[in-house]
C-alpha cells in the first residue's frame, strides 16, 4: 500500500506536464522509470492512463487526470483530518447553545469538561428552539443541548442525555383576564380564539422560560413548561429526549470527553 501511495503521488505530479517525456524531467525519474510506474498503476486499476499512440509523444488520458484528482482530494482530506485531530485535542474556546429548560444540565456538563480539558474560554448562550437550530446549522455553535435533531440529517456526534416531559402549570388570575402563555415554538395563530365559554383569551408569547413561569405565577393563566431532566423514561406521551449534538469538525476523542 505504501508503494502504491508513492506511485499515485508520482502520477499526481506528472500529469501537470503534457506528456511522459516532459514529466520525467520534473519528477526526478528517468522516462523508463516513470513509464514502469504508470504501467503498474494501469495494471492495478485496470484503466489506461497513457495514450501511447506512436504518431505522437505519449500523452495523458482523461482517466489519468481523474485518478490524480481523486488521489489529491483524498490526500488533502487526510491532511485536514489529521490537523483537526491535533487541534481537536487542544480546544481552547467553545461556543455552546442550550434551551433555557436545559441550562442546569448544560452548565454541569460543560463545567466538568472545563475542569479536565484545556478550554480557557466558554460561551454558553440560551436560545429558543428555532434560533438554536439555525445557529447550529450555520456553524455558529460548536455544541447544543436540545430536544430534537435539526432536519433529517443523522449526526455522528449525538447523544441522549436524558428525558423531559412538557407539563402544564396554571395560576389563579387576579382579575377578569384569562391568560394563555406560550413559547414561540408552541404558539399558533388560532390560539387567539375564544375559549369554550366564549370568553376572549389573552395570549402571551415569550421565548424566555423564566418569563413564562413568572407570568403564570404572578398574573395567572396556563403554560406548558419543560420538567427537570430525568435519566430514565417516564412513559409519558409528551416525553422528549434531551440531546447533546456536536459539530463534526472536532476530534472523536474530544467528543468523548464532553459526552461522558
Amino acid at each position: 500500500m505504501d508503494l502504491l501511495n508513492w506511485d499515485l503521488s508520482v502520477l499526481s505530479k506528472a500529469v501537470a506536464y503534457s506528456n511522459l517525456s516532459g514529466a520525467s524531467a520534473h519528477v526526478g525519474l528517468s522516462q523508463p522509470q516513470l513509464s514502469r510506474i504508470i504501467a503498474k498503476l494501469e495494471d492495478q486499476f485496470g484503466v489506461q492512463l497513457l495514450d501511447r499512440d506512436a504518431k505522437r509523444k505519449s500523452s495523458w488520458t482523461p482517466a489519468a487526470f481523474r485518478l490524480a484528482e481523486i488521489y489529491g482530494k483524498t490526500l488533502r482530506q487526510f491532511e485536514g483530518d489529521v490537523h483537526l485531530l491535533i487541534e481537536g485535542n487542544q480546544v481552547r474556546h467553545l461556543r455552546i447553545g442550550t434551551l433555557e429548560g436545559l441550562v442546569e444540565l448544560a452548565s454541569k456538563t460543560v463545567n466538568q469538561l472545563m475542569v479536565k480539558s484545556a478550554i480557557r474560554l466558554l460561551e454558553l448562550h440560551v436560545f429558543d428552539l428555532s434560533e438554536l437550530e439555525e445557529k447550529f446549522f450555520k456553524g455558529e455553535l460548536d455544541f447544543i443541548f436540545t430536544s430534537r435533531e435539526p432536519g433529517r440529517k443523522k449526526y455522528s456526534y449525538s447523544k441522549v442525555l436524558g428525558y423531559q416531559t412538557l407539563d402544564q402549570i396554571s395560576g389563579t388570575s387576579k382579575g377578569k383576564v384569562e391568560y394563555r402563555v406560550y413559547s414561540p415554538y408552541q404558539f399558533t395563530p388560532h390560539q387567539h380564539d375564544p375559549d369554550e365559554r366564549g370568553n376572549q383569551v389573552r395570549t402571551v408569547v415569550s421565548n424566555s422560560l423564566f418569563i413564562r413561569q413568572h407570568w403564570v405565577k404572578q398574573f395567572g393563566g396556563t403554560a406548558t413548561v419543560p420538567s427537570i431532566v430525568s435519566k430514565k423514561k417516564t412513559g409519558s406521551k409528551n416525553e422528549e429526549s434531551v440531546l447533546l449534538l456536536g459539530q463534526e469538525h472536532f476530534a472523536k476523542s474530544f467528543w468523548e470527553q464532553i459526552s461522558e
